[in-house]
């Protein structure tokens, strides 16, 4: 009897392991012929998946994001609860045993990651509910990109944000505020400044805004590099100085899922990303992967990717850094998991070929700034035949194509660990990758309903292609950010303009800008571009934005035609804090809803705010004694300080008072005058200073110097620092470490000094520090090489400011930049190109137009056009070496400002008075209406006693001249625009204003 027991557990035991080889993955199968009684990590991959379709009738009756996210998550956690019951008793009872620990069920792919023994896996494989076991395999789940420190100046926007268009979208109000971007890597340190005002707010539970599922800890911080990088891209707010991020009002999710040095599994990565879904990220961006992927890992995450899909999300994942290593993993396995995962919409070049199934995944190759493919980057297709997908087949078959889109990648700025408000550079799809999630960020915060699928195929669809197909290379395109915002649509009500009516005479300038502190009303024009009417509208104005307060929100709308213009004419009004950001968007949002109060459609409203910024910039040293252009002790010298104006509006007569408390300082003249300063100009204004005999050729000077604008007078200290000769730094670098073969930085001097030739005879990284004389004209030429793409340089000042900077391209052998050396400057200056000549008003001045005046052209021939500006209001442009201000009239004093306009530079401006009194008995008024205004297509005048009209332009053109046979006139074949009608009345003129839209 007992040798019959014997023998059928004989025949059990060699029967369930045939089937323990099936579920057994071959990896985790070679781990447990070699070890012995220690336990393994695995994950335990079930046979029951979701049925998506129960989702989808869950998910079809609720309306609300959120609540529907939580709804289905509460599902699936209920179908992994239930479906690993029995399993998960098993291991339960054996941990009891220690022969199973950190038992973990997943919900968003139906299995448990745990450690367990031999025994308890082979048990485990003779499940009837399981239908892999895998091995939970630690890899290094990044590439190697190196990271360099990064110098930035102090206002600026990394190169990445203005390739893809980025700062364009936050024009026009998108900066991604109110989504949740999860960046799942290596943490993120969340100290740093450019991040620390956005982050999510995890409250009591999770204080370090996020998670760590690497180490099953609350605190993600970052302590390797890579996430922090990751994150600025998505979204560094230029706190520190240097923009990084693609929607830098994104609120940062911060997800540790790697270690400090890069590693993880696919049990990490997968729980990284259901966490961050459980707690209602919108976007994930993942720029890792898994190398050399198993089917289990392959399995789980692709089902991950499906489920997040499902759930409304969408990920921007890196394709991966291996395109130059085919010899190490050839197509079609050059993409990492989960990066060949499928997009959620298929471009027509797949669908129509050899479709498949679809996940969340938008992957991302790299390109450089000159929309090269990076070397480095993957390259498709991928395959999905060895898994239980099966789909895209490739060979036969053109497999799945990867990338979807690609992003600039190479040498990209973004934020550095190790400093709470410093730089740092890296190459990799790593970088691209989080460019795509921030501009996905701002495509959900204009639309939050957006499906994965819409997201995908927006971004596709608006790249800029770089192949006539898609590519297995660079996909469907680098993105174009705002491209993809104008493809967002919010119903079918659509904005035009807006128009800033700040004639408000406590809280108001009447410059038409938005200005700090102002109360203004906001006048908006939007087009019904549908085929439907809507009567009874009612439109509200809304803003999330600590700095405006709305006064009036609401607007009543009696009937909006099919396919017709509206405005909405004073009746929304704001006003904005005195400490709200000049040069800005404010994102107002106006809502429309029918007589039901049914929302029928929405839009944004960008409204940007305008002001002046002065900032000291240098200073210009004429008419010293020996004529050298030095200051020297003992010299008197005609100073000139250099000012920027680094706003977006006219800082208007700016006159100078300086002052200095040093004695070995004389100041003979202490007045000038920086005339008018454009926006994003410089002026200089000359005062003339003594220094003593005995100070010294290096001194720095404190000066004050005192600003009168209008009648308003600011202060500002600034401190001279001279020297005779000033340090210029050289940095050279080379990607591949192998020098620039032949190339060379050719460096000539205007005083006589041997040309120089910098290069890299062999390595990464090589700084040239060159001490050159104050007043030095410096020029660069290029010396072509061999691999000139490999090479790049910044040339710096030694306060850090950045002169030139090229490379990563083929440059052109020759001439490439020239400066002259200036030891004394702090900013560097916008260039000052000639300003016009003997600005003068019309004498005597015409009653009817008094604001006309003429100047002389600049000697400068190439003058495209000049600008005319009415105390900080631009009024517009003209050809002409006059202008007559139509809108003039009654009494007025006004500043007028011209500059001229050349091909590649503003000249600076000249400014004169108009002071008109208007003696005109006020008895005799002529009243005159316009209507309707604005007018579309026609107008119509009620004046007594008219005998003649004639139409202007905002520069003063004729533009229509007849006279009076009926009070209805036609201007349908006019520009939209702002034009002025001159009505003659046999009792005099009246002028009125008229706006064709």
């Amino acid at each position: 009897m007992r040798k019959l027991v014997l023998t059928l557990l004989i025949i059990m035991s060699f029967s369930g392991l045939g089937f323990a080889q099936k579920t057994i993955e071959p990896e985790l199968q070679n781990v447990l012929n070699q070890k012995g009684d220690e336990m393994i990590g695995v994950n335990i991959i079930f046979k029951s998946q979701i049925d998506y379709d129960i989702l989808r009738n869950v998910a079809k009756n609720i309306t609300d994001k959120k609540v529907r996210r939580d709804a289905l998550v509460d599902e699936l956690k209920l179908f992994a609860e239930k479906e690993q019951a029995e399993v998960m008793s098993i291991l339960n009872a054996e941990a009891k045993s220690m022969n199973v620990a950190d038992i973990r069920s997943q919900w968003m792919t139906n299995y448990i990651n745990c450690k367990a023994s031999r025994d308890v896996i082979y048990l485990l494989s003779q499940h009837p509910d399981v239908m892999l076991i895998g091995l939970d395999q630690e890899k290094n789940m990044l590439w190697n990109e190196k990271v360099e420190k990064a110098e930035q100046s102090k206002g600026t926007l990394t190169e990445n944000i203005t390739k893809i268009n980025a700062d364009d979208v936050w024009e026009i109000g998108y900066t991604g505020n109110g989504v949740i971007v999860a960046v799942i890597d290596t943490g993120v340190n969340y100290n740093h400044i450019d991040l620390a005002d956005h982050l999510w707010d995890g409250g009591a539970e999770f204080p370090n805004h996020g998670y760590n599922t690497y180490d099953n800890n609350n605190d993600p911080m970052d302590h390797f590099s890579h996430g922090t990088h990751c994150a600025g891209t998505v979204c560094g707010d230029g706190t520190s100085g240097t923009s990084t991020g693609i929607a830098p009002d994104a609120t940062l999710m911060c997800v540790k899922a790697l270690s400090d040095e890069g590693t993880g599994s696919a049990y990490t990565i997968q729980a990284g990303m259901e966490w961050a879904i459980e707690h209602n990220a919108d976007v994930l961006s993942l720029s890792l992967g898994v190398p050399t992927a198993t089917i289990s890992e392959k399995t789980l995450l692709r089902n991950t990717c499906v489920t997040a899909m499902e759930l409304g999300v969408v990920a921007s994942v890196a394709c991966g850094n291996e395109g130059n290593m085919q010899w190490m993993n050839p197509i079609p396995n050059n993409v990492r998991v989960p990066g060949s995962c499928p997009p959620p919409w298929l471009h027509p070049d797949q669908a129509d070929v050899n479709p498949g199934g679809l996940s969340c995944v938008v992957s991302v190759g790299a390109v450089n700034y000159y929309d090269a493919a990076a070397d480095f980057t993957s390259h498709g297709p991928v395959t999905w035949q060895s898994t239980d997908y099966a789909d895209y087949a490739y060979q036969p078959g053109i497999g799945l194509i990867r990338p979807d889109v690609c992003a600039p990648g190479v040498n990209i700025v973004s934020l550095d660990f190790a400093s709470n408000d410093g730089f740092a550079t890296m190459s990799g799809t790593s970088m691209a990758c989080p460019a795509v999630a921030g501009t996905m960020a701002l495509m959900l915060e204009k639309k939050p309903n957006l499906t994965p699928a819409d997201v995908s195929m927006i971004l596709e669809t608006t790249a800029q292609q770089l192949t006539p197909n898609k590519s297995n290379v660079t996909g469907s395109g680098r993105i174009d950010a705002l491209a993809a915002i104008e493809a967002v649509t919010s119903g079918d009500f659509r904005f035009v303009n807006y128009i800033i009516n700040d004639n408000n005479e406590e809280n108001g300038n009447g410059n038409a800008n938005l200005n700090p502190l102002e109360q203004v009303k906001l006048n908006v024009t939007f087009n019904n571009d549908s085929d439907v009417a809507y009567n009874n509208v009612t439109a509200v104005l809304k803003i999330n934005n600590v700095m405006v307060r709305i006064e009036d929100s609401i607007a009543q709308i009696n009937s909006i035609g099919a396919n017709e213009t509206i405005n909405i004419v004073d009746e929304f009004e704001f006003i904005v804090d005195e400490t709200v950001q000049i040069g800005s968007s404010l994102g107002f949002d106006v809502y429309f809803y029918d007589e039901n109060n049914e929302s029928i459609g929405s839009f944004r409203v960008p409204v940007k705010v305008y002001g002046k910024q002065l900032e000291y910039s240098s200073v210009i040293i004429k008419n010293d004694d020996n004529g050298n252009g030095i200051l020297e002790a003992g010299e008197t010298a005609d100073f000139g300080v250099v000012f920027n104006n680094k706003g977006n509006e006219i800082a208007v007569a700016v006159e100078a008072l300086l002052s200095c408390e040093n004695a070995k300082v004389t100041i003979n003249t202490n007045e000038a005058s920086f005339s008018s300063i454009g926006a994003e100009s410089s002026s200089v204004a000359f005062f003339n200073i003594t220094l003593a005999d005995n100070i010294s050729d290096i001194f720095s000077i404190p000066f004050e110097i005192e600003f009168k604008e209008n009648e308003q007078i600011d202060a500002e200290t600034f401190s001279f620092n001279y020297s005779n000769t000033c340090n210029v730094i050289f940095e050279l670098k080379d990607d591949y470490g192998d020098g620039w073969g032949g190339a060379a930085l050719i460096l000539k001097f205007s005083d006589g000094t041997p040309d120089d030739a910098l290069t890299i005879a062999n390595g990464y990284e090589k700084t040239y520090t060159k001490e050159i004389s104050s007043g030095v004209e410096v020029t660069l030429e290029w010396n072509r090489g061999t691999w000139d793409l490999e090479c790049s340089f910044v040339v710096k000042s030694d306060n850090g400011t950045v002169i030139y900077s090229d490379g990563g391209r083929f440059i052109n052998q020759g001439f490439l930049f020239s400066w002259v050396n200036d030891c004394s400057a702090q900013n560097p200056n916008y260039e000052m190109c000639e300003g016009i000549q003997n600005l003068q008003l019309v004498l005597p001045p015409n009653p009817e137009y008094p604001a006309s005046f003429t100047w002389e052209a600049p000697a400068e021939s190439d003058v495209l056009h000049y600008e005319i500006y009415r105390d900080s209001r631009f009024m517009g442009t003209t050809e002409e070496l006059s202008y007559t201000d139509m809108t003039a009239t009654g009494s007025f004093y006004y500043i007028y400002s011209v500059r001229p306009i050349y091909e590649d530079c503003s000249g600076m401006m000249s400014h004169l008075v108009a002071d008109y009194i208007n003696d005109v008995d006020e008895n005799n008024t002529i009243k005159a209406t316009i209507y309707p205004n604005p007018s579309q297509n026609e107008f119509n005048i009620v004046c007594d006693n008219m005998t003649r009209i004639t139409v202007y332009n905002v520069m003063g053109s004729k533009i229509m001249d007849t006279d009076v046979n009926s009070s209805r006139y036609n201007i349908s074949s006019l520009e939209s625009g702002v034009y002025f009608i001159n009505i003659e009345t046999t009792d005099g003129n009246i002028v009125r204003k008229v706006v064709r839209l």
